[in-house]
């Protein structure tokens, strides 16, 4: 599996539309866009972003 920013996944238990992003010090989060305005996950690094994705994510298009 290959991060990529801008990437879309929705989450299994919540349904939520979350959006892939990496920022200037190779960090990941996801975020989400709501009536209240953007949500950030924790940053992480890749490798555990991936874990996380595979475990509770499913890829959008």
């Amino acid at each position: 599996m290959r991060l990529k920013n801008g990437d879309l996944y929705t989450n299994v238990f919540t349904n939520k539309l979350y959006k892939l992003n990496e920022d200037e010090k190779s960090n990941w989060y996801l975020s989400l866009r709501d009536e209240e305005g953007y949500h950030e996950t924790d940053k992480t690094s890749g490798r555990d972003m991936m874990r996380m994705v595979e475990s509770s994510y499913k890829k959008s298009y």
